[in-house]
């Protein structure tokens, strides 16, 4: 078995189960030989870290460790991290390096000029949140919180067409404010529209537009994408000499190929919350992790990566 350990969420209620949205996940990284760990996820959300991971055993020597579950606070990430600290697991992401992925405002300084326009407010304010929408009124924007949008609600709760009137303005902050609900993030970000190519549209009428999302292990892209044009590895130097920038070393980022024939970055998110893009086979993914961990750890390769 490997000493790098994985932690993934059981499914509530059935500690010996995997949640079922990461069953696949979860035994690909088996297969190809990746320690496992399921915690309780309820209880961790809830503060709760101890009894999120009371069946851990304490390691007998440092061993590393990350997350592929959902996203959480930061402050509950946090728990979690001097929790597996005590038990004598090391996480590979620190608390810092989770925020600083997780939260664009505190992303946004490793990636001005390579992302939109952004702006944000602390709160969820919607006098202070127009105040702040004046110096997109020139062109159109989206408005998100610190760490999602409601762009399953585009066209009523997430766009923003240039010259929108405050009435307008207001209407589509109440319903993007609704939509997040318990789950809004800290504050309000205005963002700059990106004219992304598109590929058609969803029932909800959000575009379906040329997107890839690439996770990077110690600031090199851990799985190329499938082969296509236009392709991100066109400006692989590009992106991980972005990915170098950030304290985390397991993130992804998120780049779209614009309509004037240029890249630019959407979004940055850790590593161990974001999700698999579309098509990524699971065991082709944690193949070419352990290929990482096991050169980093001197151990020899295993087959399927690539």
């Amino acid at each position: 078995m490997s000493a790098f350990l994985i932690l993934f969420p059981c499914q509530p209620g059935s500690p010996s189960k995997v949640d079922p949205a990461l069953a696949e996940e979860y035994e690909a990284a088996r297969v190809i030989g990746f320690s496992t760990f399921l915690y309780d996820h309820l209880a961790l959300t809830a503060g709760e870290a101890s009894e999120a991971f009371q069946d851990l055993q304490s390691a007998g020597a440092p061993s590393r460790t990350i997350f592929r579950s959902w996203m959480v606070p930061g402050e509950i990430y946090e728990l979690a991290y001097e929790e597996l600290i005590s038990r004598g697991y090391v996480p590979e992401v620190t608390p810092e390096g989770y925020d600083e992925a997780h939260y664009l405002p505190l992303a946004y300084r490793h990636l001005v000029g390579d992302a939109p326009r952004s702006q944000w407010i602390e709160g969820e304010d919607v006098e202070e949140a127009w105040e702040l929408y004046q110096s997109f009124q020139g062109g159109d924007a989206i408005i998100k919180d610190w760490v999602k949008s409601a762009k399953r609600r585009w066209r009523e709760g997430c766009f923003i067409p240039a010259g929108t009137t405050k009435a307008r303005f207001r209407e589509i902050f109440s319903v993007f404010r609704t939509e997040r609900g318990a789950r809004f993030n800290r504050g309000v970000v205005l963002r700059e529209f990106l004219p992304i190519v598109e590929r058609g549209s969803e029932i909800h009428g959000l575009p379906v537009i040329e997107e890839t999302r690439l996770f990077f292990w110690q600031n090199q892209i851990l799985v190329p994408p499938s082969e296509r044009s236009p392709s991100p590895l066109d400006e692989q130097w590009r992106w991980e000499e972005i990915a170098r920038r950030f304290r985390s070393l397991f993130l992804t980022i998120d780049v779209a190929f614009l309509t004037d024939g240029t890249w630019k970055v959407v979004e940055v998110g850790d590593g161990g919350v974001s999700g698999l893009p579309m098509g990524l086979d699971p065991e082709r993914f944690f193949a070419a992790l352990w290929n990482r961990v096991g050169s980093e750890a001197g151990h020899g390769s295993r087959r399927g990566a690539g």
